[in-house]
């Protein structure tokens, strides 16, 4: 054996090591000479980019380079080449590759200058990121969805608190009314302009209900429906709201899971949506409705607060429209915010929408984009029993009172007078309380005097439900009618448990007030 043979093998040992450590690395390895030519790739950058290295070895490395960077990367070379110093991984600005098929990958480089006898090359470790940047968006959304959702909630206890107050003004405003009507019946004149002050009462206790729909604090009655039924039931009404320029159709799947939703409250969802949808078609366009069911995997879940994996069934509305913009996309769903001129419109529509979803337990995503048009899905949970609820009877025929007394509860002066007044116009005897421990006291100074009693819910110190309990260990076959600013289903069992019998929505006209008496009256005479 030769003295070079016994020197060599080591050599070439090392060299093939080397090899299989470059072609090996999970990293794409790239390496240029001084006049920025590729001499050496591994398997990892063929991988990247799509070319096979017999492509590559020997073209300039702006090949590599996306076309908007192409002409300013030479000087970027001949910046490195004159100082050239290890630049680590991630140091800089954001790199993109390009791809042999013109597609761009999002990439972290680290440079490293190699001395050698032919002079200056430069080693390129290149790590595509593309998953990274996926990951990080997916956050950006969950954090920007979870700041909404934030931001909704505290904006929808400021309107409920907001809502509450100016329910107890239009209580008294109504209540009043309603004794003044009652008196200037031979005056056609006076009559007349009650009925406007009226008129406008009712109008503040719907948008009342708006509001409360929105801040969430409205109760809702869920039953076992179909979507499919509600959204062709609403078709006729949205024809004959909708411009003429607006044409509906109608899409449904033929297999579709019943949910459990207020029917009312999906009503209100494509009455909105139905009305955005067509004023983004000022000149005419086709507003589409969909129902099918989807399945929710768990990177959507994650993206969206409120939503689990699994099956649900999506009712969505699509425009053909102008479509929106980022910023407007951001903005959608804040409550008042609206790109429309002022006095046409209020900005509370998708709003709505969001708190009305959020109380089905479901969601709403909105998917928009500059002159494609707009489609705003709401997620459903399905479920798996389909039988509907029968409805509740109706309340029996409003009847005078009988003498009967009632001890009514509030905090405040003008309703507890303003209620006080209107039973006695329809025959009850009533004693008033100006707040629970009043109540309390009278109750059981003379547990058998009354017959009914009629109380608010929310009250400093001790509330109507507090009230309603502790009456149970007074006199338990006392009914007990609850005043509330939201509406609460009777049959709720908290609200059984303490001898809560009916519950009306605050602010009560006069004939709400009576049928509720009545009913309560009737329910204890039947009890055994």
């Amino acid at each position: 054996m030769r003295e070079g043979d016994v020197t060599d093998a080591p050599i070439r040992n090392i060299e093939a090591h080397l090899r299989a450590a470059v072609e090996s690395a999970p990293s794409g390895l790239l390496m240029t000479d001084a006049e920025g030519r590729i001499v050496l790739v591994n398997r990892e950058i063929e991988r990247m980019f799509g070319y096979a290295r017999e492509e590559l070895l020997g073209q300039p490395v702006e090949r590599l380079v996306p076309a908007r960077s192409q002409g300013a990367h030479p000087s970027y070379r001949a910046g490195f080449r004159n100082d050239p110093r290890v630049r680590a991984m991630g140091a800089g600005r954001d790199l993109f590759g390009l791809r042999k098929d013109g597609s761009e990958v999002p990439v972290e480089i680290g440079l490293t200058p190699v001395a050698t006898e032919e002079g200056i090359f430069v080693l390129g470790a290149v790590v595509d990121i593309s998953a990274r940047k996926r990951l990080e968006e997916e956050q950006r959304a969950l954090s920007e969805r979870l700041r909404q959702s934030q931001k909704m909630e505290a904006i929808g206890t400021l309107a409920g608190g907001i809502a509450h107050d100016f329910n107890n003004l239009l209580g008294a405003i109504i209540g009043y009314t309603e004794l003044i009507a009652g008196q200037v019946e031979s005056n056609a004149g006076l009559t007349r302009d009650v009925g406007e002050v009226m008129a406008a009462a009712l109008r503040g206790r719907q948008l009342v209900e708006r509001i409360l729909t929105f801040s969430r604090r409205q109760e809702q009655t869920l039953t076992s429906i179909d979507l499919r039924d509600l959204v062709t039931e609403i078709q006729p009404l949205l024809r004959a709201t909708l411009p003429a320029g607006v044409a509906l159709e109608l899409n449904t799947a033929d297999q579709v899971p019943h949910v459990m939703a207020d029917t009312t409250s999906v009503h209100q969802v494509l009455m909105n949506l139905a009305s955005n949808g067509s004023q983004a078609m000022p000149r005419g366009g086709i507003l589409t409705f969909e129902v099918e069911p989807i399945y929710v995997h768990d990177s959507i879940a994650r993206a969206n607060p409120g939503l689990r994996e699994g099956h649900y069934v999506a009712m969505s509305v699509r425009d053909s429209g102008e479509g929106m913009d980022a910023d407007t996309r951001a903005r959608a769903f804040e409550p008042f915010f609206t790109t429309k001129g002022p006095g046409s419109g209020t900005g509370l529509g998708l709003a709505m929408v969001h708190g009305i979803m959020q109380d089905h337990r479901g969601a709403v995503l909105l998917e928009s984009e500059l002159g494609v048009g707009t489609r705003v899905r709401c997620l459903f949970p399905s479920v798996e029993d389909e039988t509907a609820v029968a409805p509740k009877s109706a309340l029996h025929p409003a009847l005078r009172g009988n003498g009967e007394c009632i001890l009514y509860v509030d905090d405040e002066p003008a309703l507890v007078e303003a209620g006080r007044r209107r039973l006695e116009t329809l025959g009850y005897s009533v004693v008033p309380a100006k707040d629970a421990m009043t109540a309390l006291e009278l109750l059981r100074a003379a547990p058998r005097r009354f017959d009914l009693v009629i109380t608010d819910l929310s009250m400093p110190e001790m509330s109507g439900l507090d009230l309603a309990e502790a009456i149970q260990t007074v006199r338990s076959d006392l009914p007990v009618v609850l005043l509330s600013g939201y509406v609460r289903d009777a049959n709720d069992p908290a609200l059984r448990d303490v001898g809560i019998t009916m519950v009306l929505q605050k602010p009560a006209l006069k004939e709400e007030l009576a049928r509720a008496c009545r009913e309560a009256l009737t329910q204890r005479s039947r009890s055994p």
